[in-house]
Protein backbone atom coordinates (compact mmCIF):
# COMPACT_ATOMS: atom_id res chain seq x y z
CA UNK A 1 0.00 0.00 0.00
CA UNK A 2 1.33 3.50 -0.86
CA UNK A 3 2.87 5.94 2.01
CA UNK A 4 -0.03 8.18 1.08
CA UNK A 5 -3.28 5.98 1.53
CA UNK A 6 -1.89 5.06 4.57
CA UNK A 7 -2.02 8.63 5.72
CA UNK A 8 -4.94 9.12 4.77
CA UNK A 9 -6.05 7.02 6.27
CA UNK A 10 -4.69 7.72 9.94
CA UNK A 11 -5.70 11.23 8.66
CA UNK A 12 -9.14 10.22 8.57
CA UNK A 13 -9.14 8.51 12.13
CA UNK A 14 -7.87 11.89 13.82
CA UNK A 15 -10.09 13.69 11.68
CA UNK A 16 -13.18 11.59 13.33
CA UNK A 17 -11.69 11.77 16.65
CA UNK A 18 -11.64 15.18 17.11
CA UNK A 19 -15.00 15.03 15.45
CA UNK A 20 -16.26 12.55 18.14
CA UNK A 21 -14.67 15.17 20.86
CA UNK A 22 -15.81 18.30 19.60
CA UNK A 23 -19.33 16.44 19.60
CA UNK A 24 -19.12 15.25 23.44
CA UNK A 25 -17.38 18.97 24.60
CA UNK A 26 -19.92 20.41 23.48
CA UNK A 27 -22.69 18.13 24.92
CA UNK A 28 -20.69 17.90 28.50
CA UNK A 29 -20.63 21.74 28.51
CA UNK A 30 -24.78 21.60 29.23
CA UNK A 31 -23.16 19.98 32.64
CA UNK A 32 -20.34 22.28 33.68
CA UNK A 33 -18.19 19.81 33.50
CA UNK A 34 -15.11 19.54 31.71
CA UNK A 35 -14.82 16.26 29.56
CA UNK A 36 -11.96 14.62 32.03
CA UNK A 37 -14.55 15.49 34.80
CA UNK A 38 -17.35 13.97 32.57
CA UNK A 39 -14.89 10.70 31.50
CA UNK A 40 -14.19 10.27 35.23
CA UNK A 41 -18.02 11.01 36.17
CA UNK A 42 -18.95 7.81 33.55
CA UNK A 43 -16.26 5.75 35.32
CA UNK A 44 -16.99 5.81 38.38
CA UNK A 45 -20.32 5.18 36.69
CA UNK A 46 -19.06 2.21 36.07
CA UNK A 47 -16.89 1.44 39.05
CA UNK A 48 -18.39 2.76 42.01
CA UNK A 49 -16.06 0.97 44.22
CA UNK A 50 -13.00 2.49 42.60
CA UNK A 51 -10.32 4.08 44.86
CA UNK A 52 -8.63 7.01 43.69
CA UNK A 53 -5.36 5.75 42.92
CA UNK A 54 -7.41 3.30 41.10
CA UNK A 55 -8.90 5.86 39.38
CA UNK A 56 -5.29 7.72 38.54
CA UNK A 57 -3.75 4.26 37.01
CA UNK A 58 -7.27 3.29 35.15
CA UNK A 59 -7.91 6.83 33.28
CA UNK A 60 -4.05 7.31 32.83
CA UNK A 61 -3.62 10.64 34.93
CA UNK A 62 -1.63 11.72 37.85
CA UNK A 63 -3.32 11.32 41.32
CA UNK A 64 -3.13 14.97 41.55
CA UNK A 65 -5.38 15.33 38.77
CA UNK A 66 -7.44 12.81 40.17
CA UNK A 67 -8.00 14.62 43.75
CA UNK A 68 -8.64 17.81 41.75
CA UNK A 69 -11.45 16.43 39.28
CA UNK A 70 -12.81 14.84 42.60
CA UNK A 71 -13.19 17.71 44.30
CA UNK A 72 -14.81 19.49 41.63
CA UNK A 73 -17.01 16.73 40.67
CA UNK A 74 -18.07 16.72 44.74
CA UNK A 75 -18.83 20.53 44.35
CA UNK A 76 -20.57 20.43 41.83
CA UNK A 77 -23.20 17.93 43.56
CA UNK A 78 -22.33 14.81 41.22
CA UNK A 79 -20.34 12.56 43.91
CA UNK A 80 -19.22 12.72 47.84
CA UNK A 81 -16.50 11.09 49.66
CA UNK A 82 -17.25 9.32 53.08
CA UNK A 83 -14.26 8.18 54.50
CA UNK A 84 -13.70 4.41 54.98
CA UNK A 85 -15.18 3.31 58.60
CA UNK A 86 -11.91 0.76 58.67
CA UNK A 87 -8.71 3.00 57.17
CA UNK A 88 -9.26 6.77 58.11
CA UNK A 89 -6.79 7.51 54.76
CA UNK A 90 -8.83 5.93 52.39
CA UNK A 91 -12.17 7.85 50.56
CA UNK A 92 -14.99 5.84 49.08
CA UNK A 93 -16.87 8.05 46.46
CA UNK A 94 -20.15 7.83 46.23
CA UNK A 95 -22.59 9.06 43.13
CA UNK A 96 -25.48 11.20 44.20
CA UNK A 97 -28.58 11.23 42.47
CA UNK A 98 -27.58 14.50 40.45
CA UNK A 99 -24.44 12.61 39.29
CA UNK A 100 -26.52 9.26 38.41
CA UNK A 101 -28.98 11.70 36.50
CA UNK A 102 -26.28 12.86 34.38
CA UNK A 103 -24.57 9.37 33.77
CA UNK A 104 -27.95 7.99 32.50
CA UNK A 105 -28.18 11.07 30.47
CA UNK A 106 -25.15 10.61 29.23
CA UNK A 107 -25.35 6.90 28.24
CA UNK A 108 -28.63 7.83 26.14
CA UNK A 109 -26.84 10.67 24.50
CA UNK A 110 -23.63 8.42 23.57
CA UNK A 111 -25.80 6.09 22.15
CA UNK A 112 -27.61 8.62 19.97
CA UNK A 113 -24.56 9.76 19.02
CA UNK A 114 -22.85 5.92 17.44
CA UNK A 115 -26.03 5.77 16.26
CA UNK A 116 -25.95 8.68 14.14
CA UNK A 117 -22.34 8.23 13.22
CA UNK A 118 -22.38 4.59 12.00
CA UNK A 119 -26.24 5.54 10.29
CA UNK A 120 -25.35 3.56 6.88
CA UNK A 121 -23.43 0.95 7.88
CA UNK A 122 -24.36 -2.61 7.90
CA UNK A 123 -23.89 -4.99 10.27
CA UNK A 124 -20.87 -6.67 8.59
CA UNK A 125 -19.50 -3.34 7.83
CA UNK A 126 -19.62 -2.69 11.97
CA UNK A 127 -17.67 -5.98 12.96
CA UNK A 128 -15.46 -5.30 10.13
CA UNK A 129 -14.38 -1.95 11.12
CA UNK A 130 -14.34 -3.10 15.29
CA UNK A 131 -11.86 -6.09 13.54
CA UNK A 132 -9.89 -2.83 12.14
CA UNK A 133 -9.73 -0.52 14.92
CA UNK A 134 -8.77 -3.51 17.43
CA UNK A 135 -6.17 -4.71 14.88
CA UNK A 136 -4.81 -0.88 15.38
CA UNK A 137 -4.40 -1.08 19.07
CA UNK A 138 -3.19 -4.40 19.06
CA UNK A 139 -0.27 -2.42 17.50
CA UNK A 140 0.66 -0.30 20.25
CA UNK A 141 3.69 -1.88 21.12
CA UNK A 142 5.23 -0.95 17.75
CA UNK A 143 3.79 2.70 17.29
CA UNK A 144 5.58 3.16 21.25
CA UNK A 145 8.44 1.87 19.59
CA UNK A 146 8.73 4.68 16.85
CA UNK A 147 7.77 7.31 19.42
CA UNK A 148 10.62 6.15 21.44
CA UNK A 149 13.37 5.73 18.80
CA UNK A 150 12.08 9.72 17.89
CA UNK A 151 12.97 10.82 21.73
CA UNK A 152 16.81 9.90 20.99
Amino acid sequence: MKKDKKHQIMHLLRLVDHMMKCSIDRRVKITGLYRSQHRMLMFLGDYPDCSQTELAEKLEISGAAVAVSLKKLEKAGYISRQCDAEDNRMNHVVISEKGKAAIEESKDFFNEMDSAALYGFSEEEIYKMEEFLNRILQNKDKINQVVKKSEV
